[in-house]
């Protein structure tokens, strides 16, 4: 078992590193080869799809790994992602079309959108390999489709400079990856056999408090962002996501590295193993405050430099090379939340969940535009900071509270 976590530990955080920096990728890319008019239509493409791919997921995969006594059967979980797959997709589509955009663009929000939603198709075909603690395959299916995105869009923006081709290789390719991979895989470590006595509309009500929370906790480090493009112009809002870009590797492998312990805090909070439980929090938690050490020391040697490797043509950002340090702070705190709601919901603590993130909305939006106007650029990292840092507290105390009454009952998981 230790041997298997170690693997699993190796190949998930690699692979989902070497898939998340080839799809960072593509911006730089884009911008390099097919020019700045190429890369806005994308970039706006990429912020739809980011809210599309939220609620076709409906914050559903912690649910099911944690679903260890088969509350839902496996079925149930593919057939209701198919639906939340459509219904963001349909609505993808009608808001394109309601909005004044050309039809190039329209076709590179859906086509890049189709792309981004083969995520949450191998999602949930990826919640069974992660129950079975097989996320070494996952792995190896992000590291490869990583690099199979990176290779068509290098070939195809030097053989093209049109998004619209290059977009529905993407798609095909990834689909077809994960049809002929990902499911023979999975599928090994499901059970369609076993029918539902509940209606597949019992999972997403269940779970609709799950889709709420992860589109607030998109909301929560966007709004600062928001005001920064309002307050400050796009240019400055354009430095900002370029310094963030290196800190959010950092970022997305901590999330990750966390991603195979989610079975075994479920074990030990069904078992209500509360030493090993509360042993594994403390252990995150000194985690945390070590990667915050590490990142800081990193950005004082090597921030600067990596700035300036980063993005040869424009010196300008190396001015911001301080914004570095808080954005290490609020990517410490990120980590922090995004840990403590998976254990939420490994809880079943949905009210705490929503609360939460309502907690870190209010306090992101209330304190943006005086940080902003008071700090300018660095007011987007403080106010980043103060919302993340809110809901994770709430988060925090919320979960303390829950484990209590949790831990000092033998029966049925107490209804929040």
């Amino acid at each position: 078992m230790e041997k298997q976590l170690k693997k699993n530990l190796l190949f998930n955080t690699v692979g989902s590193l070497v898939f998340y920096i080839c799809q960072s990728a593509m911006t730089i890319l884009v911008l390099a080869l097919a020019g700045s008019t190429a890369n806005g239509l994308l970039a706006t493409a990429m912020t739809i799809s980011n809210v599309v791919v939220s609620a076709a997921g409906f914050g559903m995969r912690t649910f099911q790994v944690s679903d260890l006594n088969g509350h839902y059967p496996d079925r149930t979980y593919l057939n209701s992602r198919y639906i939340t797959m459509l219904v963001a997709f349909v609505g993808c589509g009608i808001f394109a079309f309601l909005n004044s955009y050309s039809n190039e663009q329209r076709w590179i929000i859906l086509l890049y959108t189709a792309y981004r939603l083969i995520e949450s198709w191998s999602d949930v075909w990826h919640g069974y390999l992660q129950k079975a603690e097989r996320m070494d395959i996952i792995g190896i299916s992000f590291g490869v489709r990583g690099i199979l995105t990176f290779v068509v869009l290098v070939v195809g923006l030097l053989l093209t400079h049109h998004l619209v081709p290059i977009l529905a290789v993407l798609f095909l390719s990834n689909a077809i990856y994960v049809l002929c991979v990902d499911i023979p895989f999975a599928s090994k470590h499901a059970n369609f056999a076993v029918v539902s006595k509940k209606p597949l509309f019992d999972l997403l009500k269940e779970c609709l408090p799950l889709a709420v929370c992860a589109f607030l906790n998109t909301a929560v480090p966007s709004i600062p962002r928001y005001y920064c493009e309002r307050i400050l112009g796009t240019t400055e809002m354009g430095y900002f996501a370029s310094v963030f870009l290196p800190v959010a590797i950092l970022q997305v492998a901590m999330i990750y590295l966390f991603v195979p312990f989610i079975t075994t805090f479920a074990r030990m909070w069904i078992d209500r193993n509360r030493l090993g439980y509360y042993k594994g929090l403390l252990f995150l938690l000194i985690g945390l405050v070590v990667l915050w050490g590490c990142g800081a020391l990193g950005v004082v040697l090597l921030g600067r430099w990596g700035l300036g490797f980063l993005y040869p043509n424009t010196p300008e950002l190396l001015d911001y090379a301080p914004l570095l340090q808080p954005l290490v702070l609020a990517t410490v705190l990120t980590v922090l939340s995004s840990v403590l709601i998976h254990l939420l919901t490994i809880a079943r603590a949905m009210k705490i969940l929503i609360a939460s993130s309502l907690a870190g909305c209010l306090a992101a939006w209330l304190c943006s535009a005086p940080l902003l106007q008071q700090f300018g650029i660095y007011g987007a990292a403080y106010a980043t900071i103060f919302g993340i840092g809110v809901q994770a507290m709430v988060s925090l105390a919320g979960l303390l509270l829950w484990c209590r009454l949790w831990f000092a009952q033998k029966e049925p998981n107490p209804q929040n």
